[in-house]
């Protein structure tokens, strides 16, 4: 029923959306987020994508950045930690040069 930048309106209420990554996180707005940074793939196929709450999505950008530059990541949410590691996966598996997202 979630779709990526739209209100979900059930009998005139909005309704909250859940996050992909958090069944405790919802929020009015979600967003499709790449998995692998879209800057990384100009002029290749896309990567995948998951529909995330703005927390889950900023995270995994500071996940990101902080794995790229070899920083402790671990106070951050497993779960954001995990697809941040793999979107570098999709990278190494595909030819990419990853880098800083934010």
């Amino acid at each position: 029923m979630s779709t990526a930048r739209g209100l979900v309106v059930v009998a005139n209420q909005v309704q909250p959306q859940q996050c992909s990554l958090y069944r405790s996180h919802s929020c009015a707005v979600l967003d499709d987020h790449h998995i692998c940074p879209a800057s990384w793939w100009v002029g290749k196929p896309d990567t995948p994508m998951r529909l995330l709450c703005p927390n889950c999505h900023y995270g995994t950008h500071a996940a990101i950045d902080g794995l790229l530059a070899g920083r402790d990541v671990s106070a951050l949410p497993p779960r954001v930690v995990a697809l941040a590691r793999q979107g570098l996966d999709i990278a190494a598996r595909h030819g990419l040069t990853p880098a800083p997202t934010l």
